[in-house]
C-alpha cells in the first residue's frame, strides 16, 4: 500500500469548528482532556482515523502496507510523545524511516496532527489506546528497531509507583517485540525513578546496557530538546539517559 497523500492543510478557525463531534469517544475526559478546544477536536475526528496503524503479521508486512521496504526502513515506537515534538523532528529528520506514537492525553495528539498537517509529514501513525495493548495486539513480534520512552510519569508517592509504566511485565512484552539489534532510549529527570529504571533494566534478562553496566548513558547524539526538557533543567532537575539493546540470547 503506498503512502497516503499528506493530511488537508488546516483549516480555518471558523471552518475548523463549524460542525458539532459525531464521535463521542474523542470527547476527552478526566486526565486525557488536558488543554484541548473545538478546533483541535474537529482536527481529531477528522484527522486520526486516518493515521491508524496498518494491521500486519510480521514487520515485513507492516513496512511494505506503510509504503517502504523493512530491508532499509527502521521503525520507531515512541511512547507517551507529549505534543509530538520529538516525534515530529526524527521523522522530517529520517523520510525513510516509519514512527509510530502513542499518547492517551488528546490535546497533544491534536498538537501532533497540526503538525504533521503543517510539515506534510506522511511517515506517522498514531495510536490512542495503551501501550500495553498496542503491544500485544497491534505491533507485530521483532518489529521495533528504537523505542523511545522519555519523561514518562514519574507516579512520585509511594503508594502509586504500581502505577510507573517502567515494571518486568511490560519490559518483557517491548523486548518481544523489539528486532535483536534494537534500542531501546529511556529518559527522565526524576533521580528516584531513574534509578528505579535503572535498577529494573540491570536485573532482566533480557536487555543490556550499551554503554557502561550499571551507568547511566550520555545524552544520545539525535536528542531533540523538548520545551518540558528546558523547565525541568530550570528548576534543577537534570535529565538521566538509559540506552539498552536486547541481550544475545545464546549467552
Amino acid at each position: 500500500m503506498p503512502l497516503p497523500d499528506p493530511l488537508p492543510t488546516p483549516a480555518s478557525p471558523q471552518t475548523e469548528a463549524s460542525a458539532p463531534l459525531t464521535d463521542p469517544s474523542l470527547i476527552p475526559r478526566g486526565r486525557k482532556k488536558g488543554k484541548t478546544g473545538p478546533q483541535a477536536l474537529r482536527r481529531l475526528e477528522q484527522l486520526l482515523p486516518m493515521l491508524e496503524l496498518p494491521v500486519a503479521a510480521d514487520r515485513g508486512a507492516l513496512l511494505a502496507q506503510w509504503g517502504t521496504d523493512a530491508s532499509t526502513a527502521r521503525l520507531f515506537l515512541e511512547v507517551g510523545f507529549g505534543n509530538g515534538h520529538t516525534l515530529a523532528t526524527l521523522a522530517a529528520r529520517h523520510p525513510q524511516d516509519r514512527f509510530i506514537g502513542v499518547e492517551v492525553f488528546l490535546g497533544g495528539v491534536a498538537s501532533l496532527l497540526l503538525r504533521i498537517q503543517q510539515e506534510g509529514l506522511v511517515n506517522i501513525r498514531i495510536a490512542t489506546q495503551g501501550i500495553h495493548a498496542i503491544l500485544a495486539e497491534r505491533i507485530p513480534p521483532a518489529s521495533l528497531d528504537r523505542v523511545l520512552i522519555h519523561f514518562p510519569d514519574p507516579w512520585p508517592k509511594r503508594s502509586h509507583h504500581k502505577r510507573r509504566l517502567i515494571q518486568t511485565p511490560f519490559l518483557h512484552l517491548l523486548a518481544s517485540r523489539m528486532t535483536p539489534s534494537a534500542q531501546l532510549s529511556l529518559a527522565t529527570d526524576w533521580s528516584h525513578y531513574a534509578q528505579w529504571m535503572l535498577a529494573l533494566l540491570e536485573g532482566d534478562e533480557h536487555f543490556v546496557n550499551l554503554g557502561q553496566p550499571g551507568q547511566f548513558a550520555p545524552e544520545p547524539p539525535d536528542w531533540v530538546e523538548t520545551r518540558f526538557q528546558r523547565k525541568a533543567q530550570a528548576e534543577g532537575r537534570p535529565v538521566f539517559h538509559l540506552l539498552y539493546g536486547l541481550a544475545d540470547p545464546g549467552k
